[in-house]
Formats: structure tokens, sequence, C-alpha cells
């Protein structure tokens, strides 16, 4: 199956703690005048038409953004594997879920563009991710849904570490090296700055 629009939805992951910021749900941290997760929707939605956010807290927030919201199936903040899994059953209508942090707020706007062209283009790629230039970004990426049992055996598993997982299942890597800072993440409180 060919990844185009009409197959694909984008999620959103809005699931985590936030540890690392100081506990505080990163997508609804406030950046230029939005939250985190405004900005990313807004540069995803010129993208795709369907979009699903994946958050495990402050649900009554995230749904004022008018856009299906899904909670891990798996409870305890399994990590960005279990939000995966979770939209995989939730959207099963579709053939592909562009994947996407909710704590980087300027994606490219040629996100699933380029993932698209580099998983079609592929024989039996089941994942396409971007690189930056620098590194592999497995949440900048493109699923196949048909990954589902395959994720629910990892989790089942206690293998939750994203790049692994993603690099068992041989991904095509889509080059980004042209915008690098698009890639920026806010991690710390630091980099909200």
């Amino acid at each position: 199956m060919t990844a185009d629009k009409n197959n694909t939805i984008a999620l959103i992951l809005a699931g985590g703690r936030g540890r690392r910021m100081m506990n505080s749900d990163k997508g609804l941290l406030l950046w230029r005048n939005k939250a985190l997760i405004q900005h990313v929707t807004e540069a995803i939605e010129m993208q795709l038409d369907r979009i699903v956010i994946n958050a495990n807290q402050h649900h009554e927030q995230y749904q004022s953004l008018n856009y299906p919201l899904i909670a891990d199936s798996v409870s305890g903040f399994k990590g960005p594997l279990s939000g995966i899994m979770t939209a995989m059953q939730y959207c099963n209508d579709a053939g592909y879920l562009l994947i996407v942090p909710c704590d980087c707020p300027t994606p490219p706007a040629d996100l699933f563009r380029r993932l698209a062209r580099a998983i079609n283009a592929s024989d039996n790629a089941s994942i396409a991710i971007a690189n930056d230039g620098t590194r592999d970004q497995p949440l900048f990426g493109l699923y196949k849904t048909s990954l589902l049992a395959e994720l629910k055996l990892a989790l089942a598993n206690n293998h939750n570490k994203v790049l692994q997982f993603v690099m068992e299942h041989k991904p095509v890597i889509a080059d980004f090296s042209d915008q690098p800072e698009a890639f920026k993440n806010f991690n710390q409180p630091e980099d909200m700055l």
C-alpha cells in the first residue's frame, strides 16, 4: 500500500510525564504565546487532514483543541511506543501513522511528503524516519499500522525503546539535513528561552 494523505493519520505524542521539564506536561507549556501542542497541530494540519493526540493527563485541556484524544491503553507511562500502539488500535482504518512529538514546535513543513516519498520508494519498509543531518529522529516517522502485533509483543516483553524497535525493522531514512533546526525539541526549562 502506498502512503498518501487519504490513508495516513497524524499522531501527536503528548503522553509523557515531562520529568526533565520539572514534571510539567510539555505539550501545554507556553512558547511564543501558544502551547507547544498548538504549534505542532498548526504545522501538521497543513500536511494531513486527520490528527489524533495521545495524552495521558490533562485531558480537558487537550480536548479543547478539538482533535480526537486517546490515552495509552497500557497504564504507567510506558513511553512513546505505548502511545503509537494505542493509536494503531484506535486508527484501524488507516494504513499509516505520521508520528510527531509535542515538544518540537517547528516540525518541517514537508515532513509527511518526504517521509511518504521515502517509504513509497522502498520495496518493503514498514517505517520511514527523518534524519536531521546529525542523528536519526524516530519520533518523526511514518509507520505502517500493520506493525501493531509486533508493537504489542515488544511492549508485552518490556521492550519500549523507540529507536531499538525502529532499527529492528530496518527503516528507510529521509534526509532533512537541510533543516536541522526544525527538529529542536524542548526537554528542559532552559530550552524554552
